[in-house]
C-alpha cells in the first residue's frame, strides 16, 4: 500500500496547516475542553503524559497549563511539526521529550523508553493509518497506560453519508472564513471552501466511523469507552484503562 501521509513531512504543508487551518478548526476549544475534563475526572494525577502525533503541541500545552509540573513525551514523524511544538512549549522544555517516531510501525513505542503514562492524547493524527493499524495503535496505547490512565482521541472520523460530509465542509468553511476575517484576509467564503475541499493533504485521510473505533477500544479492554463529542466529521472519543488488571 502506497503511503500518502508522508505529505505531512513537508515544511510548506505543515506551515500552511498551522497558519491557515489549525486556528480555525470548528469547536477546537470545546474539544480540548472535553479532553481536559476527561483527564481531570480520572483518579490519577497526571505526572506523565504522551501526545501521539503532537503537531504543534496544542494538546500538550493544554495539559501543561493544568498540570505545570507534568512530564511528557511528544511524538511525531514530521520534523517541521516537532520544531513548531518545541517553539510553542519552550517554557516547558526541561520537562518534555520531543521524539521523532513513525507510528505506522510498532517500533514507535520505543519512544516511551519504558515509561508508562497517566494520560495519552492524540489530535487529528491516527486517522492517517489503515484501519488494522489503527486497532494496533489502540492496543499499543493501552499497554503504555498506567492502570486508571485515560486515552483521549480528538479525531477526524468518517461521515455517515455524503450529505453529512458536505455539511462538515460547509461548517469548516464558515469557521475558517471567520478565522481569516479576523486576520484581515481578503479571501471569500467560497474561495476558502474550494481550498478546503481540494486541500493537498485530503488524500492522506483514511477515515473510520467513530462507533467502530469505540468498539475496538472496548475489545482491547478499555472501560468507560465513549464518543464524548461529535459533530459531522469531528469527534472526541476514548476510554480508561481499568485500575485493576486481572
Amino acid at each position: 500500500m502506497v503511503r500518502r501521509d508522508t505529505v505531512w513531512k513537508s515544511r510548506r504543508l505543515s506551515k500552511s496547516f498551522l497558519t491557515n487551518i489549525r486556528g480555525g478548526i470548528p469547536f477546537a476549544s470545546v474539544q480540548i475542553g472535553i479532553m481536559m475534563r476527561l483527564i481531570q475526572a480520572c483518579e490519577r494525577k497526571v505526572e506523565m503524559f504522551m501526545d501521539v502525533g503532537c503537531g504543534n503541541g496544542i494538546l500538550a500545552g493544554a495539559i501543561l497549563e493544568k498540570y505545570p509540573r507534568a512530564r511528557g513525551a511528544l511524538v511525531d514523524f514530521s520534523r517541521p511539526m516537532l520544531s513548531e511544538a518545541k517553539q510553542s512549549l519552550h517554557q516547558y522544555r526541561s520537562q518534555l521529550r520531543f521524539v521523532m517516531a513513525d507510528f505506522s510501525s510498532r517500533k514507535w513505542v520505543i519512544a516511551a523508553e519504558g515509561t508508562h503514562f497517566d494520560a495519552i492524547v492524540s489530535g487529528y493524527a491516527i486517522h492517517h493509518q489503515p484501519d488494522e493499524r489503527k486497532k494496533e495503535i489502540f492496543n499499543e496505547i493501552f499497554g503504555l497506560l498506567n492502570p486508571g490512565g485515560v486515552f483521549v482521541n480528538v479525531e477526524h472520523v468518517a461521515p455517515e453519508t455524503k450529505w453529512i460530509a458536505g455539511l462538515n465542509d460547509g461548517m469548516f468553511a464558515d469557521s475558517l472564513y471567520e478565522y481569516h476575517s479576523k486576520k484581515d484576509s481578503s479571501k471569500s467564503r467560497d474561495q476558502i471552501l474550494k481550498e478546503f475541499v481540494h486541500r493537498k493533504d485530503k488524500a492522506a485521510n483514511i477515515l473510520a466511523p467513530v462507533e467502530t473505533q469505540c468498539e475496538w477500544l472496548s475489545e482491547r479492554g478499555f472501560v468507560d469507552v465513549g464518543c464524548y463529542f461529535k459533530i459531522f466529521e469531528l469527534a472526541v472519543f476514548g476510554g480508561r484503562k481499568p485500575n485493576c488488571m486481572s
